[in-house]
């Protein structure tokens, strides 16, 4: 089974997801990216999917270190707001974008 990090300082929002998915991946959380850092240096991971805006960086600042690391894991990042500027952003990394409130779930299921 896949492991997937998913990074979000909105709890409700990451435990509502992180429930919605357990079906389909072994789950790990990160309420930032401290600690997606942590599970990342102990978890080998399969995808990453994470918000734009947390309290203690931007998703873009953790696909922006995983990929010069040359990690090339499935990346989605995510937003509750839709910008073309995210889109271009996260394929400038080799990565996907999504707002939260479009298809969020597929989206991370094909990853």
């Amino acid at each position: 089974m896949k492991k997937l990090l998913l990074v979000d300082d909105d709890g409700d929002f990451l435990q509502i997801l992180s429930s919605a998915l357990e079906k389909d991946f072994e789950v790990y959380k990160a309420d930032g990216l401290s600690q997606a850092h942590r599970v990342l240096d102990t978890v080998p991971i399969s995808a990453i999917c994470s918000d734009f805006y947390m309290r203690d960086g931007t998703g873009l600042d953790l696909l922006k270190e995983i990929r010069c690391k040359s990690i090339t894991l499935p990346f989605l990042l995510m937003s509750g707001s839709y910008d073309t500027r995210f889109i271009d952003l996260a394929k400038s990394y080799d990565a996907l974008f999504c707002c939260k409130t479009d298809d969020l779930l597929n989206k991370i299921k094909e990853l």
